[in-house]
């Protein structure tokens, strides 16, 4: 009997201090959250709210417009139609960009699709706030509000998918029901383009939501590693919610009368089994014939015009993608060398050159630069020296595949200098006009996005005092 209490009392005291190892190990991790992870969470949310927001009231602003322009139309040549479509009972833009900038819902009882990010940010900071105790007081009340906003946020994303959904079908109403009367009017094509363009920049909007940082990837490092986050999360998140955990707290949805995967697989094996030994090669025969079929039929649909298009935001436009970008997305940062040998004027040198280009579309940069020129000396005496500076503009179209035709203007200062004072001399600087040919290499690594070849002719180096070479080569590299 008092082995039995010895050894009792041996697995309580292990038992206690193996847990107290393990809440000791809880806080120090707790501990170790970064605090710039609340920060960074914040100004994600106020980042993506705000863009969202001006992104809807511009889109809505617009179609505003063009609706009441269709109604002018309408008005002209059926009023009939005008009052269908225009009715008080009916939602217009105008109506929808009122009750938008006063916070209403535009589509009530909608549910935004489940986010795998939000779910884990929300659950993330519930579970911290749960802790408050173990934290330093300092973050604690950032994290209140960060938790907020995420809230609110979901109501945010709840409120763009049912706005989403709403242009679209009051796109199809405006198309169904004034196609026959005014026909494929400009501001019927404004309307499906601005529909296309407001679908897809929300789209990437939220994959900049998405893209972890590097203080929310070590946060979330940290809490995976505490088992009571992990049960947390499994009772915690939206899918424990939605469909249960054995042995959580979240309430398990009633699923009876569904059928479960293993059931319908079931069901598909016993019919082939049935149809004989080729029924298989049968099935899989009969499924591509049906495929290029529909594939067929949706070609058709949509070179008639049809509604499809809407539906599966299919433009029947070129769309011009740089317009669902950011202005930073749509920057440009490059470099580029390029070497000159000595003659009995300057030394060996080297034109260093950082650009910044803006893409105006998917084929067309534009931008600005400048370049310093080193003289480097001579394989004998090596010599750092000030030989030039130029000030740049290019533009670049692409051709075909990755080739581009490029051109520039630019002005050279092409002689040493020792201060800033030398270069205001307007006299000392020559123009270049250059025009060529360029090809983007996709070799990506760590530090850069591709490679630059360029050959460009100078319409203006026979006017240069000494005359220059005319061909120019470079290399360069963008970020």
């Amino acid at each position: 009997m008092r082995i039995k209490l010895i050894a009792i009392t041996l697995i309580l005291s292990c038992t206690s201090q193996y847990c107290k190892a393990q809440i000791d190990s809880t806080l120090q991790s707790l501990q170790n959250v970064p605090k710039k992870y609340i920060s960074q969470v914040d100004k994600k949310i106020d980042q993506y709210t705000n863009r969202i927001t001006n992104k809807t009231e511009k889109t809505l602003t617009k179609l505003s417009r063009w609706e009441n322009k269709i109604h002018i139309l309408l008005l002209k040549i059926n009023p009939e139609a005008a009052q269908r479509l225009f009715a008080d009972n009916q939602l217009t833009f105008t109506k929808a960009l009122e009750k938008y900038k006063n916070g209403e819902a535009v589509i009530a009882n909608q549910r935004a699709k489940y986010d795998e990010y939000g779910d884990k940010l929300t659950t993330s900071l519930a579970y911290l706030e749960n802790q408050k105790d173990k934290l330093d007081e300092k973050i604690v009340k950032p994290l209140r509000a960060a938790k907020q906003k995420v809230t609110d946020l979901e109501t945010q994303e709840t409120n763009t998918d049912a706005m989403q959904q709403f242009i679209k079908e009051r796109r199809k109403q405006l198309i169904d029901q004034s196609l026959q009367y005014i026909g494929n009017s400009k501001y019927l094509q404004k309307i499906s383009k601005e529909n296309y363009y407001y679908v897809e920049t929300l789209k990437n909007y939220k994959e900049i939501l998405h893209d972890k940082k590097k203080a929310e990837e070590t946060a979330l490092t940290i809490l995976n590693k505490i088992p009571a986050f992990k049960k947390f999360v499994q009772e915690n998140s939206m899918l424990a919610r939605l469909f249960g955990n054995p042995g959580g707290t979240a309430p398990v949805a009633n699923l009876a009368g569904l059928q479960t995967r293993a059931s319908v697989n079931a069901l598909i094996q016993n019919q082939i089994a049935s149809g004989g030994p080729n029924v298989q090669a049968q099935i899989m025969q009969n499924m591509q014939e049906a495929q290029s079929e529909l594939s067929k039929l949706k070609d058709k649909v949509l070179k008639a015009g049809g509604g499809s298009s809407a539906d599966l935001n299919i433009p029947d436009f070129t769309p011009n993608q740089q317009k669902t970008k950011t202005f930073l997305q749509r920057l440009e940062f490059g470099s580029n060398f390029q070497f000159g040998k000595n003659n009995n004027l300057v030394p060996n040198t080297a034109d260093i050159g950082l650009s910044l280009g803006y893409k105006i579309n998917d084929k067309s940069v534009v931008g600005i630069g400048g370049s310093y020129k080193m003289g480097m000396g001579s394989i004998e005496h090596i010599s750092i020296t000030h030989q030039g500076i130029g000030l740049r503009s290019f533009m670049d179209w692409k051709l075909k595949k990755q080739f581009f035709i490029s051109g520039g203007y630019e002005m050279n200062y092409n002689a040493a200098f020792k201060n800033i004072q030398q270069l205001q001399q307007y006299n000392s600087w020559q123009q270049s006009g250059l025009i060529g040919l360029s090809k983007k290499i996709p070799v990506k690594s760590k530090l850069t996005k591709g490679t630059k070849l360029q050959l460009m002719y100078d319409i203006l180096a026979r006017q240069h005092v000494p005359v220059s070479q005319p061909v120019v080569f470079r290399v360069g590299y963008n970020f």
